[in-house]
């Protein structure tokens, strides 16, 4: 009789079986499941208390037991959320002239919005646009810091929903980055900024650029987009 031809070689041994497959599916010796007669007992008892719902065995060593999120995850992910909320208080913009020195917090540039709104509108429009997305992504990073620490902290019966929850969560942090990488493309082309060089700025020649940026900017601004990053990328890993 023909041998089947799914059912592979036949003239294999056990041994030589197992090397094919390439790794040994079952061991030669059976050891028992249970460590003892007890963690034998307590599960039976958890599966009964269960009402016959599914209960998994926990173990310390396996990686159903283990944790998705360490304590010092839980307390990088809070200062940075926290950061997140504390940046708008920070110097966004330094400029000196003269001997003057001038420094601009994120609040104090949404309070004055509308002096500088109408200080902009006598140059192009994208430096209205520039500011209104800069503006944006501030409250909307303030959104994001107050988001997380709601998921982190608030209280669910359910520790696996809580998870879920906080994974979504982490993983939207990536609409904010988008708009700062969208505010980073349009400060590379150079716009001239309205009296620039009258203004005296040390920092500012004429016109807005990424240099410009980078010699005026203060760490209020860059809290946000390095922050954001660490919250999406741990989100990956949820």
């Amino acid at each position: 009789m023909a041998n089947d031809p799914h059912d592979g070689p036949q003239d294999l041994s056990n041994d030589d079986r197992f090397r094919y497959i390439g790794f040994d599916v079952f061991p030669k010796d059976e050891s028992d499941f249970w460590n003892d007669e007890s963690e034998r007992a307590r599960h039976l008892s958890r599966v009964k208390k269960a009402g016959g719902k599914f209960v998994p065995l926990s173990r310390s060593d396996s990686i159903v037991a283990s944790q998705s999120m360490n304590p010092w995850e839980r307390y990088i992910l809070s200062g940075c959320s926290v950061a997140l909320l504390a940046a708008p208080f920070a110097t966004w913009f330094s400029f000196t002239r003269g001997d003057e020195a001038m420094s601009y917090s994120g609040l104090s540039l949404l309070f004055g919005m509308g002096p500088i709104m109408e200080y902009l509108a006598l140059g192009a429009g994208a430096l209205t646009t520039n500011f209104l997305l800069l503006l944006g992504l501030m409250l909307l990073s303030m959104l994001f810091g107050a988001m997380t620490l709601f998921g982190l902290y608030a209280g669910s019966d359910n520790p696996e929903s809580s998870m879920l929850r906080l994974k979504r969560i982490l993983n939207l942090h990536y609409l904010p980055l988008v708009g700062w990488v969208v505010f980073f493309a349009l400060i590379m082309s150079p716009t001239e900024i309205p009296f620039g060089v009258s203004l005296g700025l040390s920092q500012v020649a004429g016109t807005l650029d990424i240099e410009a940026l980078a010699n005026s900017s203060s760490i209020g601004l860059w809290i946000p987009f390095s922050v954001l990053w660490v919250n999406a990328i741990k989100g990956n890993e949820l």
